[in-house]
């Protein structure tokens, strides 16, 4: 099935979680939508930007905003029907790049946070030092009513750590075993009831068989990425 669509992905900022986007459209593809020869799957474009560190170094961040502009005026060249980054905190950027184009820029933390089935009672917001302090997810939760913790700033530098380990290549194991070890100093001290995984890298680190719902960015992205292609409205 080949509906002359194209997905773009402007990726990178960490390539692991470029990858493991990447997969994921290709297994949900063969899972809900019956991709099992090669004109079935969807046509995507993925460019990895090595952008430099403009996530913890804000003074980087105009250097990497040129660079991504520059990316999103290809897309257009290459005809990308939509458009999303995967990354959190790159989305401080998405009212600028934006203007670089008429295809639509998918917003990974709208989709996050439209999938949240919200009973009123808090979720943890696991995110880059950097998203947090913005308030990025903060912003759009609040807007959709959805009540949350931020983690306290003592724990920030452990969140930055668990990211760049992923991006550096660690042991999974023992980063899994950090993270969970942090999710639950919050669940044994506050009445959370599940948590947003607000950057890319998390998920990667992050039990699938958690006993609290887990928001995961990069499958809410890859859902909403492949109902746009397959025009599905529910999986």
């Amino acid at each position: 099935m080949n509906n002359n669509k194209i997905i773009g992905i402007i990726g990178g900022m960490g390539p692991q979680a470029s990858l493991a986007l990447y997969e994921l459209l290709i297994l949900r593809a063969q899972k809900y939508y019956g991709a099992n020869e090669n004109h079935k799957y969807p046509e995507i474009i993925i460019d990895s930007v090595p952008v430099p560190d403009f996530i913890s170094d804000q003074s980087k961040q105009e250097e990497a905003a040129v660079m991504l502009e520059k990316r999103v005026q290809q897309m257009n060249i290459m005809k990308a029907n939509f458009i999303t980054i995967s990354c959190n905190t790159a989305c401080i950027l998405l009212d600028r790049l934006q203007k670089q184009t008429t295809i639509p820029i998918i917003s990974i933390i709208d989709e996050v946070t439209s999938s949240i089935h919200s009973d009123h009672t808090p979720i943890l917001l696991l995110a880059s030092p950097t998203s947090l302090q913005l308030g990025l997810y903060q912003l759009t939760l609040a807007r959709q009513g959805i009540p949350y913790i931020v983690p306290r700033n003592r724990d920030f530098r452990e969140i930055e750590y668990l990211i760049r380990s992923v991006i550096q290549g660690k042991d999974k194991r023992m980063l899994e075993h950090k993270i969970v070890r942090l999710v639950e100093r919050y669940r044994t001290t506050t009445n959370m009831k599940g948590l947003v995984l607000g950057c890319t890298e998390l998920p990667l680190i992050f039990p699938a068989n958690y006993p609290l719902p887990s928001y995961n960015s990069l499958s809410i992205l890859a859902d909403s990425l492949l109902k746009r292609y397959y025009k599905k409205e529910e999986l």
